[in-house]
C-alpha cells in the first residue's frame, strides 16, 4: 500500500491539472480577497451588506474567499479518478495492482493530501492579504489573526473532505465530464434549491456539511448569519466523510466488475 499511495502522489506532482488547480487557488483567493477587502462598494450598499470594515465580522467576510478551495479540492479528486479512463492510463494501473479496491483507497488518501495543500496554498494567500489589510491600517493585527484561526482550519477540513468525496463521485461516475458537471452542478445549483425547499434535508448536503465547517457563526449578522440552519462542525465532518467514503465503496465495487479495455 505504501509504493501504491507513492506511486498516486507521484501521479499528482506529473500532471498539469494538479499544479494549474494550485495556481487557480491562489489566484482567486488573491482577486476575490482582494476586491473584499480593498474596494469599497456605495455608501447605501456598504451600508446594506457590508459590516463595518476592521471589525471581526468584516474579518471574517474577507477570509471567506477561501472557500472556493473546497470546489476545487473536489475537481482535484475527481481528476485524481477520471483522469485515468479518460487516458487510458487505468489498465496499466490496474495491471500493476490488480486489486482494484487499494487503488481506489489510495486514490483516497493521495487526494485528502492534495486536498489540504489546495487549502494551506490558499491560507497562505489569504493571510497573506490579511496582513496587506492591516498594514492599509484596516483593523488590528490580533484581531485579524484571530479570525482567520476561526475561519481556516475548517477550510481546511472540508476541503480534505471534498477531496475524498470527489474521489468517490469519480469512482463511481468514471467519466469525467459526467462528474466534474454533477460535482460543481450539484454545488452550485441544486443544493441551494433543496435548501431553499426543504431545509431540514439541505442542512445535511455536502456544500452545507462543508459550510458548517468554517462558518463563523458566533458574530451574530457577521459572516455565518442566516446560516443558523447549518448542523455542528463535527456533523458537517461526518457527513462529508460519508459522501466519500459510501460513493467510493460503490464505485469500488462496480470498478471491480467492469471491463476497463
Amino acid at each position: 500500500m505504501t509504493r501504491l499511495l507513492a506511486a498516486e502522489v507521484r501521479k499528482f506532482g506529473t500532471i498539469w491539472s494538479t499544479w494549474l488547480i494550485f495556481g487557480i487557488t491562489a489566484l482567486a483567493v488573491a482577486v476575490f480577497g482582494t476586491i473584499v477587502g480593498f474596494v469599497r462598494p456605495g455608501r447605501r450598499t456598504r451600508d446594506l451588506l457590508e459590516p463595518l470594515r476592521g471589525t471581526s465580522r468584516w474579518f471574517d467576510l474577507v477570509f471567506s474567499t477561501l472557500s472556493i478551495a473546497l470546489d476545487l479540492a473536489l475537481v482535484l479528486g475527481i481528476l485524481c479518478v477520471t483522469g485515468e479512463y479518460r487516458h487510458k492510463t487505468v489498465t496499466p494501473t490496474y495491471l500493476a495492482e490488480p486489486r482494484r479496491g487499494r487503488v481506489v483507497v489510495a486514490k483516497l488518501l493521495a487526494s485528502a493530501g492534495g486536498g489540504a495543500v489546495i487549502a494551506v496554498v490558499g491560507g497562505v494567500v489569504a493571510l497573506g492579504l490579511g496582513l496587506s489589510v492591516v498594514g492599509a491600517g484596516i483593523g488590528t493585527g490580533g484581531r485579524m489573526l484571530t479570525e482567520y484561526g476561526h475561519v481556516f482550519p475548517g477550510i481546511l477540513a472540508g476541503s480534505v473532505l471534498y477531496a475524498v468525496y470527489g474521489v468517490g463521485l469519480g469512482a463511481l461516475l468514471k467519466n469525467q465530464v459526467v462528474a466534474l458537471v454533477t460535482g460543481l452542478g450539484v454545488a452550485a445549483v441544486v443544493e441551494p434549491i433543496i435548501d431553499a425547499a426543504v431545509p431540514s434535508v439541505g442542512r445535511w448536503l455536502p456544500g452545507q456539511a462543508a459550510q458548517a465547517l468554517y462558518s463563523v457563526t458566533a458574530h451574530a449578522g457577521g459572516f455565518g448569519s442566516g446560516t443558523t440552519n447549518l448542523v455542528a462542525w463535527w456533523q458537517g465532518a461526518l457527513a462529508l466523510l460519508g459522501y466519500g467514503l459510501v460513493l467510493a465503496v460503490f464505485g469500488s465495487l462496480t470498478t471491480l466488475r467492469a471491463d476497463v479495455t
